[in-house]
């Protein structure tokens, strides 16, 4: 659990919009999570008076206000400005800080397609499944002339989703559609694991045995998935599990049905998590 945060400032009676964010804002800590959380979407657009104005009025932060008015003034950058407010606050580490201020200086030159096209890949990154699918599709809905290898991109980037999502049929649609659009041998070897995931062994064999493409990455596909084992063999999952066959075997039943209930509820948050 994270350290409790001493809430900086009043909470404000009249809320205040953020336009590119989409979002009511009451507190300062409000106004820098949003930064932290969508600071690919943020550049100098992002602030004015209005929100300095909004800053002291509202949230009697007078002193921030006046710094704030004063970098307006000389022109500073969108980075410069959010990260004196997130360093006034002292939200958040120094690590994310410094990611935050990073994306932000990083904004500058890029237009709103590529602003979403970062924010959905960072999203992906992070684990936010369905803020990510909502992010791909908003670039699909409005921008109907993507260029296809775009287009082939965020098709993978969508099989990648599913396939968190463990519905590898879907995912090995969007990854058979972005070999068509992209040509890239990546997505064709995600289609094929897709497939692998999906089919019996003897389907598995007969569908790599008539598809060259398949054939021809078949080999590469099973190295990758016996480094994985390899992973898995040594990842934190799999020591858990054999201590469940510890417990099984040393005929504790009640400690192995307790652990076995704790890990399915473990297991059911994080895909929870996931996809809402």
């Amino acid at each position: 659990m994270s350290a409790p945060l001493l809430c900086t400032g009043r909470y404000a009676l009249r809320p205040y919009y953020l336009e590119k964010i989409g979002r009511r804002i009451y507190s300062i800590e409000e106004l820098c999570y949003c930064i932290v959380q969508n600071a690919y979407m943020i550049d100098t657009d992002s602030f004015d008076m209005d929100l300095i104005d909004w800053i002291e009025m509202e949230l009697g932060l007078k002193k921030l206000a006046d710094e704030l008015r004063t970098m307006v003034v000389h022109k500073c950058s969108a980075a410069s400005f959010f990260g004196m407010i997130i360093d006034y606050v002292g939200y958040t580490t120094k690590e994310d800080y410094d990611k935050t201020v990073d994306i932000l200086r990083g904004n500058a030159g890029m237009d709103v397609y590529e602003k979403r096209m970062a924010r959905a890949e960072f999203l992906m990154k992070q684990g936010h499944v369905s803020q990510a699918f909502d992010e791909y599709e908003t670039i699909l809905k409005n921008m109907p002339d993507l260029d296809v290898n775009v287009k082939a991109r965020i098709e993978h980037n969508e099989g990648v989703l599913y396939a968190h999502l463990f519905m590898y049929d879907r995912a090995g649609e969007m990854f058979l559609k972005a070999y068509e659009d992209g040509g890239d041998e990546e997505s064709y070897m995600c289609y094929l694991a897709s497939k692998r995931m999906t089919m019996t062994e003897r389907e598995y064999i007969t569908f790599v045995g008539e598809n060259k493409d398949a054939r021809n990455l078949s080999l590469r596909l099973e190295q990758r998935m016996d480094e994985a084992n390899d992973l898995y063999d040594s990842s934190s999952a799999n020591i858990k599990l054999r201590s469940l066959e510890l417990y099984r075997s040393g005929a504790k039943m009640t400690e192995y049905y307790e652990e076995v209930e704790r890990l399915t509820q473990d297991m059911k948050t994080e895909y929870r998590d996931l996809v809402k």
